[in-house]
């Protein structure tokens, strides 16, 4: 076994172990019957599919309303004005806006590990390479957010250099939208030539003849977190019980995606929740609940490696406005980027309904 591998299965057992041990020592933390929350995303993670369609956040007394965002921008500004309450974003979005803007915002679960990363080009627009890319315009959500440090990782691999001008960026917007361009091949009357996809555009991508998968991020980078449930401290203050029972709901929903019995049953879920065909489903399921490495996280907890080489990704590529320290700030704690008590305190509660 990988040394790394070691280490994370070491760190689950004690997780584990320390839940177990402590069960007694928490006190059931249920939000009031009824508690609606305004979730903003990208897109919908298999955890979360299995919670809504298993009835898990009903279970912990909460319902949630799944916001589709346009943008990164859109998205906090939205999280900041109080209409959404809980968001599904990129950690690298939450460390820019906490590092670069002093939002008080924090990351309180993982969601994947760059889950279908991969760069994706418009072949009938003449891209059928990374060199074919020089001299282009690439679509990205917003120009220093989102995943322009992972486009620019795997450009500067392969000779483009976005400080030298040898492509530009083209701004469309979130996940979705840049899909959508991507297909038609134009956006605002301009070609649209490659962009970076994650699950589960790349999949959907996979089988659409004008599209070609020219890279995988994981090449280039081979330890990563993606998303991440975030909020802000303000809400998390007054809201703790209302997280811990999403996050609840999100660790048994991804619970039930990992038992094997279920498979069937989650590939007709993820079909049914983006209406796609079954095999691109199945591509879907096996990104997110077969692949350790890069699929969703295990009980939705923060990769911390992962999460350190995201921030070291940003740093290396100018992202920041001054120089940070990945280990000092992939820290949990009460005020940091990454508050891990939240989630705690859900994985017990899950544990708990599990035994």
């Amino acid at each position: 076994m990988k040394p790394s591998r070691i280490i994370w299965a070491v760190l689950i057992c004690a997780v584990i172990a320390g839940g177990l041990i402590t069960f007694n020592q928490f006190t059931r933390a249920k939000a009031d019957t009824g508690t609606c929350i305004q979730y903003g995303g990208f897109s919908r993670s298999v955890s979360f599919i299995e919670a809504q369609a298993h009835g898990f956040f009903a279970q912990e007394g909460i319902c949630v309303t799944y916001n589709q965002v346009a943008s990164s921008t859109q998205q906090w500004n939205t999280l900041l004005a109080g209409q959404y309450d809980i968001i599904s974003t990129t950690a690298d979005n939450v460390v820019n806006q906490y590092v670069n803007n002093n939002v008080p915002a924090q990351v309180v679960a993982g969601i994947d590990q760059g889950e279908g990363l991969d760069l994706i080009a418009n072949t009938a627009n003449g891209i059928h390479s990374i060199a074919d890319l020089k001299g282009k315009t690439i679509a990205v959500d917003a120009p220093t957010s989102g995943y322009v440090f992972a486009l620019e990782k795997i450009l500067s691999a392969n000779g483009l250099s976005l400080q030298n001008g040898d492509y530009s960026l083209q701004v469309i917007g979130g996940s979705l939208q840049r899909y959508q361009a991507l297909k038609a091949g134009t956006f605002n009357g301009a070609p649209v030539y490659a962009t970076i996809l994650g699950a589960p555009f790349s999949e959907q991508s996979h089988y659409d003849a004008n599209l070609a998968d020219l890279a995988p991020f994981s090449a280039y980078v081979r330890t990563y977190q993606g998303p991440v449930v975030a909020v802000t401290q303000s809400y998390a203050q007054a809201n703790s019980s209302v997280i811990t029972n999403f996050l609840t709901a999100m660790i048994l929903g991804r619970q039930f995606a990992a038992n094997p019995a279920n498979k069937a049953t989650v590939i007709a879920d993820i079909a049914s929740s983006y209406s796609i065909s079954t095999q691109i489903a199945t591509d879907v399921y096996n990104d997110a609940v077969q692949n350790p490495a890069t699929g969703e996280n295990f009980a939705e907890l923060v990769n911390i490696p992962g999460l350190m080489s995201t921030i070291d990704l940003r740093q290396e590529f100018g992202g920041f406005k001054t120089t940070v320290k990945s280990a000092q700030l992939a820290v949990p704690s009460g005020s940091s980027v990454y508050n891990d008590q939240y989630w705690i305190k859900a994985f017990v509660q899950a544990m708990q309904q599990s035994h």
